[in-house]
């Protein structure tokens, strides 16, 4: 009977917090996919195309408040507990997109309603920069005694189920109903759906217990007065290593699920309608293929597996650099994309656990959220800039893979120095 209530509590806590990361993707994969009809719906028409490089701007936006938001929910999570801030981080992300899928229009209060559109998403980027880093930190440390890495998992398994069942719910939405549907009453959906969501998460963590070893360190009166002081004075190569685990993701997911095929239709004339299944088809693959990965680490010794993955990404991407390997054609690319999603599995299946063994209870909130936000930075929030920047030029991928390339061989060296951080033997 324990058992049965055991397994419970854990599936109620995995659901909890696996919540928080399908939204967070799954509005940002809203936000990307009906971005033509939200600049036309909070933005004058005389603005044309501008208008839809200024609600790419509104997501640039949402992303830079990432860190602050990182470092400010971290802080408190460590001084005043896990359970209180990541789960008021979720209610915070939910009320900004209920208020979007209500608002009025740019035709029905003019710039007020562009305004309220950008002030939601700075406070979606502000609360997002705490939810993932406080899920996985109460994820570690309530799994600790068990596999906590195929619990940590479940972060990555949902964040890539919502690109994929996201991207293609947003495209049989559009595909089947009408124009003028979408611009009045369709584009709210998503928004409605996705705050829906979130407060049913909120209402399971509110249910929740604080973390183990949380409750230990209040025991113990270990609890910094200000954990990130504690952070940037001691533990400064640990940030560094956790921020180049995560980049490696970051980077190789954004570029081959969303702008490689997208800057594909642009430069090389791919149909649009080709290339769409492509971002379903990387995130499921890495969906299911990060939980193998992290159930493996009961056998197989986590920096073992980083570093034959890495290895891997490291042939794969010198291969393409040197043209033995052709992303050219469509078949091919759907074939590589999916390979690359499996091999980096390997990497995305194990580092949110992996982040969280850098860092000591004490400070473990605010160093997940520091590195996990600036890493997302570096590896997509700025990605779309320099790899259009590349094709424009060279009209070539090339580059971009060398890029690629560099910081896989970096993250690989990295793990020499994740191994003496944690207490992994491999």
């Amino acid at each position: 009977m324990q058992t049965k209530v055991n397994n419970a509590t854990n599936k109620k806590l995995i659901i909890a917090t696996t919540i928080g990361s399908i939204f967070e993707i799954f509005d940002f994969i809203a936000f990307v996919f009906l971005t033509p009809i939200l600049a036309e719906v909070f933005f004058p028409q005389g603005l044309n195309n501008k208008a839809v490089w200024f609600t790419y701007l509104t997501i640039a936006i949402s992303y830079l408040l990432r860190p602050v938001g990182g470092i400010i929910l971290g802080h408190l999570g460590d001084k005043y507990g896990r359970k209180s801030v990541f789960t008021i981080s979720i209610l915070l992300m939910s009320l900004p997109s209920l208020v979007i899928g209500l608002l009025p229009t740019y035709a029905q209060i003019g710039y007020f309603a562009t305004a309220l559109l950008i002030i939601m998403r700075i406070l979606q980027g502000f609360s997002v920069g705490g939810e993932v880093p406080g899920s996985i930190t109460y994820i570690a440390e309530k799994f600790k005694s068990a596999n906590y890495f195929f619990a940590c998992a479940w972060l990555t398994f949902g964040a890539n189920f919502a690109v994929a069942t996201g991207s293609q719910g947003i495209k049989l939405l559009t595909t089947y109903t009408s124009p003028e549907f979408m611009h009045s009453i369709g584009w709210r959906l998503p928004f409605l759906f996705g705050s829906l969501l979130t407060i049913i998460g909120f209402y399971i963590r509110r249910s929740i217990s604080e973390s183990e070893a949380y409750q230990e360190i209040q025991k113990q009166k270990q609890i910094n007065k200000i954990p990130l002081v504690e952070l940037f004075k001691n533990y400064r190569y640990p940030i560094i290593s956790g921020i180049l685990l995560s980049i490696i993701v970051s980077l190789t997911t954004s570029i081959f699920h969303v702008f490689l095929p997208t800057l594909f239709v642009t430069y090389y004339h791919f149909e649009l309608s080709q290339t769409a299944g492509i971002s379903a088809v990387g995130a499921i693959t890495m969906a299911c293929a990060s939980l193998l990965f992290a159930y493996l680490v009961k056998f197989i010794n986590p920096i073992t597996i980083l570093r034959v993955s890495l290895l891997g990404l490291v042939g794969i991407f010198t291969a393409i650099a040197l043209e033995i390997i052709n992303l050219g054609q469509i078949d091919k690319l759907y074939l590589w994309v999916i390979i690359i999603s499996f091999v980096l599995a390997g990497v995305n299946g194990l580092f949110f656990a992996i982040l969280a063994d850098l860092f000591p209870t004490t400070i473990r909130y605010s160093g997940i959220a520091v590195c996990y936000n600036f890493a997302y930075i570096l590896g997509a929030g700025i990605t779309p800039l320099w790899t259009s920047s590349i094709m424009e030029i060279t009209q070539s991928y090339h580059l971009i893979i060398m890029v690629c390339l560099s910081i896989a061989t970096i993250s690989l060296l990295n793990t020499f120095n994740i191994k003496k951080l944690t207490n992994y033997a491999g």
